[in-house]
């Protein structure tokens, strides 16, 4: 795809040169220094589409210039009710689907859901950007680019606001909404990436807004599957892809990452690039794993597409089953047991040890029914002991009969959640004895126990995701391992990796202490240590990782993906103006981050 008509005082700045450096990073701006004026002026240039950030729930509360003005009842009630369906709540800039990312963590500010038990709090704008440009055209990401650098402010990218690290928002800053950018999916048979000779497959091509649900209902019509997230309301070109990207056909198919033939994004100096295996290797390195909001806007896509075929699907779910109770590590232990199999036999999906029940879903497009039924039956033997059990094997007909149901559950619907996070990558070292095997499951069982500690709210828990590429690792593409034009920059534990587990802690939505959310990321960060300290050369997943991870480097992306990352993050954007916590070259005393508890 070609684009013209850069803003002129962009043009002379050539892809992949070192610019001059503006004023220090540390110093940018705040918002409230430019005039009305200079907004009005800005504004013209977007179209119009320059709007204030402001909180959702900000019409339950008296206006913070005018306490004597009355609420907006009915205006506050169809905005409670919106955060009961992520897929529309989605649709709204100040959305966080982990509404902690939207509030001050630091100080408490947030607008939370009024409550009659907490008559006298107020609605802050926390760390929702209080200003940003809906974007709908490239022109539209450069204008604003050069606006921010032109006048020092911080700025921030967000998609759907699926974000468990905070790197979406910031207080004070100006912010791109990329969903509303959505041209229409496009099928591409036997497309050829720009640069390249040869065609690289079936593709689709869609814009930065463009979510799962719409891009597997646009597939499923056509006889293809992709792989994608695990709930429908999560940008597929966003931070999903640029954290590396995982999802239940990722054992068979690959990383997220692994399917990217093709990317066009706006780089810091506004210019407009396209990046393939053939053209830019190494903006398409950093963009395929070096993190979301870090080297550039990613504005179009094109993935790989894969024939669609019959899956057997696995459902177990034992009700009553306490998390922590020695049936529940038994079963712990017969999953992980069967890892190493599984992991062969193309088997993707999760085990959710919940707080009043034990839940496996898993399957594989590798198996016949009679193959699958002997490749699960130790598992199904196990779930039939029990009363009150779901254990069930089933033909389906492709992979949206398998993906639908969990894309759409009602608890991923639910949009008003905030949570703290931890996760490791599981090698499959772990699971290759009967002793490591047992510790992996007693190291479970104690994250569990944890949990059972845990004071109110309560919450789950440990997710097992086997959404690892294990299997299509065995046979990466000469091309893509790590020294070939396709490699990606995501951590080398995904390649040995057979699980992505996670660790989780609610907190209340309506909390504004600041001491006890600091206190909950702490607890959850700290239970992470023994399982780092039992895969010490494994990994993270950064789009689901502990923001406070200790060793991010390591953990995201390996010494030697930084060192190439962080030359590339120099070139292609030396003045820092895209940086998120945690991220490549990021600076800790950057306000941006100035919201983030002291963990």
């Amino acid at each position: 795809m070609a684009r013209q008509g850069f803003i002129s005082l962009l043009l002379a700045v050539p892809l992949l040169a070192n610019g001059a450096q503006p004023s220090n990073p540390q110093t940018w701006a705040s918002l409230s220094s430019i005039s009305t004026a200079t907004w009005n002026a800005f504004n013209a240039t977007v179209a119009g589409r320059l709007h204030e950030g402001t909180p959702m729930l900000s019409p339950c509360y008296p206006s913070s210039h005018d306490p004597t003005k009355p609420l907006h009842a009915a205006q506050c009630t169809a905005e409670q009710e919106l955060l009961l369906n992520s897929t529309l709540a989605s649709n709204e800039f100040p959305w966080y689907h982990n509404f902690v990312w939207s509030t001050c963590q630091a100080t408490g500010a947030s607008c939370p859901i009024p409550s009659p038990l907490s008559p006298n709090i107020s609605c802050e704008q926390g760390s929702i950007s209080p200003r940003y440009v809906d974007v709908r055209s490239v022109e539209d990401v450069q204008a604003t680019l050069y606006f921010t650098r032109s006048h020092g402010l911080r700025l921030v990218i967000k998609n759907t606001g699926h974000d468990y690290k905070g790197r979406s928002s910031a207080p004070d800053s100006l912010a791109l909404w990329t969903h509303p950018y959505q041209p229409p999916i496009q099928l591409l048979k036997n497309f050829t990436p720009e640069g390249c000779s040869a065609p690289a497959g079936d593709v689709i091509r869609f814009g930065a807004g463009q979510q799962f649900k719409g891009i597997y209902d646009f597939v499923h019509a056509r006889g293809y599957r992709v792989v994608g997230g695990g709930c429908d309301t999560v940008g597929a070109a966003g931070g999903w892809i640029t954290g590396g990207g995982h999802g239940l056909m990722a054992n068979e198919l690959g990383l997220g990452v692994d399917n990217v033939q093709e990317i066009q994004v706006v780089l810091a100096n506004g210019t407009f690039a396209t990046a393939s295996r053939c053209q830019n290797p190494d903006l398409f390195f950093a963009l395929r794993g070096g993190g979301g909001g870090t080297f550039g806007v990613v504005m179009e896509m094109s993935i790989l597409v894969h024939p669609d075929r019959p899956m057997e699907v696995l459902n177990v779910s034992l009700t009553g089953l306490n998390p922590s109770s020695s049936a529940a590590k038994d079963l712990t232990g017969l999953i992980i047991a069967n890892a190493e199999g599984w992991a062969a036999e193309g088997w993707g999906g999760f085990a959710i040890p919940g707080l009043a029940d034990y839940t496996l879903v898993i399957a594989t497009a590798l198996l016949n029914h009679t193959a699958a039924m002997a490749s699960v039956q130790p598992v199904l033997d196990f779930a039939r002991q029990f009363n009150n059990s779901i254990a069930t094997l089933s033909s389906v007909a492709g992979f949206l009969d398998f993906m639908g149901p969990i894309t759409s559950s009602p608890l991923l619907q639910m949009s008003e959640v905030s949570a703290a996070v931890s996760s490791r990558i599981i090698p499959r070292t772990s699971f290759q004895n009967t002793t490591s095997q047992a510790q992996l499951a007693e190291l479970i069982t104690q994250l569990l126990r944890l949990n059972d500690t845990l004071q109110t709210p309560p919450s789950p828990r440990v997710e097992i995701l086997l959404v690892a590429p294990a299997l299509y690792s065995q046979s990466l593409p000469r091309e893509d391992e790590s020294s070939g034009p396709g490699a990606s920059s995501v951590t080398p534990a995904w390649r040995s990796g057979l699980w992505h587990l996670m660790h989780t802690r609610a907190i209340a939505s309506n909390t504004r202490d600041p001491e006890l959310i600091r206190q909950v990321w702490q607890s959850v960060s700290h239970a992470m240590d023994p399982l780092r300290q039992f895969t010490p050369d494994s990994g993270a997943y950064q789009n689901e990782a502990d923001p406070f991870e200790p060793d991010p480097v390591s953990a995201f992306w390996g010494k030697a993906n930084y060192e190439r990352l962080l030359r590339i993050k120099k070139e292609v954007d030396p003045e820092n103006m895209f940086t998120v916590h945690q991220g490549v070259g990021w600076d800790r005393n950057d306000g941006r981050y100035q919201c983030y508890p002291d963990v």
